[in-house]
C-alpha cells in the first residue's frame, strides 16, 4: 500500500536545503558535475565551493551535465513501485537536457511511463522550489494529478528569478556574456545581474561600485519594481557570500517588505558553477 498516491519528485538544482526535501516528502535526481579529479554527484559528492577552491587552485575542467536516461528510467522505475503516479518538476527545457532524458526515460518504461507527468519549470534554482513545495502541499491536501499539474503550469510565470554576480568571470567562461562584456565588469567593477525570461537567462541589468552598496541597490529593484508580492516566503539562494551579505541582504529585504518567511539555501554547484562565488539570489512570487 502506497504512502501517498502522487509522488513529487524534482532535479537537485532545486537548491531546496535538505530538511524541506524530507519533510514534504520529495525525491531528488542528481545532475553531474565533471572536474580533472573525477564526476561527482552534485549537492551530495561536491559543492560550489568545491569547485571554486579547486579552480582557484588551478584546476580548469568544469562540465555540468544532467542525469542520463538510463540513470532518469532507474529513479522514475524505483518510485512506480511505490506511487500509483508521479510528477517531476524538471529544471528549464532552455538551459538543460534533463527535460528530453525525462521524457526518453518515462517512454522506456512504456505503459508505467504514462504515470509519470514531466513539467518544464521554466526555472532554476529555488524557483523550482517554490513550485516543488506548492505541488507537495497538493498533494497532501488530497489534489488530483490534473489539479497539480495545472497550478504548476500558471505558477511557473508569477516567479520572480533573478541573482546578482560578484563579476562576469565565470558567466563570460561559460558562455553567457561576450569577453568584451567581461573585461568592461572587470575593469568599471560592475556587477551583471541575470534574470529569467521565458524560460532563459538573460542578462537584466548592471550596477556599478561597491558590492555590498551595490547588492542593497539591486534588492531594493528587484522587490520594489512588482506591485504585488505574495509575502509568504522569499529565498534568499546564494554562493560563498559572506555572514555579512547574507545579514546585510536581510537587513535590506525588511526594510522593503516584510516576509513570513526568509529562508537563506545554498546554489548547487551546478548553478554556483555558471556564476561564480558571492554571488547571491532573490526567488518569490509575484501575485497575479
Amino acid at each position: 500500500m502506497t504512502q501517498n498516491r502522487i509522488c513529487i519528485t524534482t532535479d537537485c538544482v532545486c537548491d531546496l536545503p535538505d530538511e524541506m526535501i524530507r519533510n514534504n516528502n520529495v525525491d531528488i535526481i542528481y545532475f553531474y558535475v565533471e572536474t580533472d579529479s573525477g564526476r561527482f554527484r552534485d549537492v551530495d559528492e561536491i559543492t560550489a565551493q568545491n569547485i571554486f577552491d579547486y579552480l582557484k587552485n588551478g584546476g580548469s575542467k568544469v562540465i555540468t551535465a544532467p542525469a542520463s536516461v538510463e540513470d532518469t528510467e532507474s529513479f522514475f522505475a524505483e518510485k512506480l513501485l511505490e506511487y500509483d503516479s508521479m510528477i517531476h518538476i524538471a529544471v528549464s527545457s532552455k538551459l538543460s537536457k534533463f527535460v528530453d532524458n525525462a521524457l526518453q526515460a518515462a517512454k522506456n518504461l512504456g505503459d508505467d511511463g504514462k504515470r509519470i507527468h514531466i513539467v518544464d519549470s521554466r526555472q532554476i534554482s529555488t524557483s523550482i522550489g517554490h513550485m516543488v513545495l506548492r505541488a507537495a502541499q497538493m498533494v497532501k491536501d488530497g489534489s488530483s494529478c490534473e489539479q497539480i499539474i495545472a497550478e504548476m503550469e500558471a505558477m511557473r510565470d508569477k516567479l520572480s528569478t533573478s541573482f546578482m554576480a560578484d563579476s562576469a568571470d565565470f558567466l563570460y567562461r561559460n558562455g553567457k556574456v561576450t569577453k568584451k562584456v567581461q573585461q568592461l565588469c572587470s575593469f568599471l567593477r560592475i556587477h551583471p545581474v541575470l534574470s529569467m525570461k521565458n524560460g532563459c537567462l538573460k542578462l537584466s541589468s548592471c550596477y556599478m561600485g561597491n558590492y555590498e552598496q551595490c547588492m542593497r541597490l539591486y534588492i531594493r529593484r528587484e522587490l520594489k519594481k512588482h506591485k504585488n508580492i505574495d509575502t509568504k516566503r522569499l529565498f534568499i539562494t546564494h554562493a560563498s557570500c559572506t555572514a555579512k551579505d547574507i545579514k546585510s541582504a536581510k537587513k535590506e529585504i525588511d526594510r522593503i517588505i516584510s516576509f513570513d518567511e526568509v529562508i537563506v539555501t545554498n546554489a548547487s554547484a551546478t548553478i554556483s558553477g555558471n556564476s561564480g562565488p558571492r554571488t547571491l539570489g532573490l526567488f518569490f512570487i509575484k501575485e497575479q
